[in-house]
């Protein structure tokens, strides 16, 4: 009899055994045994501003994301504020699991803590900013605030942004950045946490050169729409002894740049359509004595090529 008891005994604790470690712990990883945390190595510690999960085992109530504050203390349910920053992961979980005993919470409470976003990792922002670089953040902010980090934008930055998060989703974001009043800008909405990586890329700049009254590059604003007209209204227009009916559209493909002439006059005058230009493309508007000069695609790259192309900041 005590020998069937025994045996009865051991079959029981080994089914334990093997249900506790079949057990779920938090909806993020099932296969996660009580006690463990894989996500952080025992020398990493929590600092402020770290986004930790708690998860408690068979009390899926108590599972919770908390981000610590500047104090190093985290706002968690039952037990209150907790100071956890300088303490690992492991040392976390025991002292939840502790706190929730003492105060007759649970009797055995097994508790695991992972870091699910350090701010020791900073936000990274890169291309047209004028300080490309990492930047330390405690918690969220809004994008402009890391963009103004960053120094802000350059003369030739687009308005549109991507912002690749932590897990490797990115997000391409369209944002008033160079408004004048912070407080209407999209960015203001769109939030950045430690550990995203910021791009900037830069605008498409398009060129008029040749009789006109302020040639050089033109950034594309309002997110790279700019049809010939408006390019050649910021160039100031054409020039009196330009010939604005001879003027070459240079447009680039794999193989180099197409030419095309185009009638600006027929176009101002409504008879043929604006042209949609493209980044990199140059309006090129000959003089009136040189316009059976330039008829040639070398010819325009020649003169081109002696132009001084520069950014017109706006």
């Amino acid at each position: 009899m005590r020998k069937r008891f025994t045996i009865l005994l051991f079959g029981l604790s080994l089914f334990s055994g093997l249900a506790a470690g079949q057990s779920n712990i938090g909806p993020g990883n099932p296969n996660l045994q009580p006690g463990a945390a894989p996500a952080a190595p025992v020398s990493v510690k929590i600092g402020p501003g770290d986004l930790i999960s708690i998860w408690v085992f068979d009390v899926p109530e108590l599972n919770q994301s908390v981000r610590v504050g500047a104090d190093g203390k985290a706002e968690m349910s039952l037990i209150g504020s907790t100071a956890v920053a300088g303490l690992t992961p492991q040392q976390a979980a025991a002292l939840v699991a502790r706190e929730l005993r003492d105060r007759h919470f649970l009797l055995k409470p097994q508790v695991n803590v992972m870091i699910d976003e350090s701010a020791a990792q900073g936000v990274s922002v890169v291309g047209e900013v004028q300080h490309p670089g990492v930047y330390q953040v405690l918690g969220p902010r809004t994008l402009l605030d890391v963009i103004s980090m960053a120094g802000g934008l350059t003369s030739v930055a687009n308005t549109k942004v991507s912002v690749t998060r932590r897990n490797g989703r990115t997000e391409s974001i369209s944002a008033n950045l160079k408004n004048d009043d912070p407080r209407s800008a999209v960015s203001n909405d769109v939030q950045v946490f430690p550990g995203d990586l910021v791009m900037v890329p830069r605008a498409g700049i398009v060129y008029v050169l040749g009789d006109v009254n302020r040639p050089g590059g033109f950034v594309m604003q309002d997110n790279g729409a700019i049809t010939m007209l408006q390019a050649l209204a910021q160039a100031g227009g054409t020039d009196r002894t330009a010939s604005p009916n001879s003027a070459l559209l240079m447009r680039k493909d794999a193989h180099g740049y197409v030419t095309q002439k185009v009638a600006i006059t027929r176009i101002e005058r409504g008879k043929e359509q604006d042209v949609e230009l493209r980044p990199d493309d140059i309006l090129f508007v000959p003089n009136s004595r040189f316009k059976n000069a330039l008829r040639d695609t070398q010819s325009v790259a020649t003169s081109i090529g002696s132009a001084s192309i520069y950014a017109i900041v706006h």
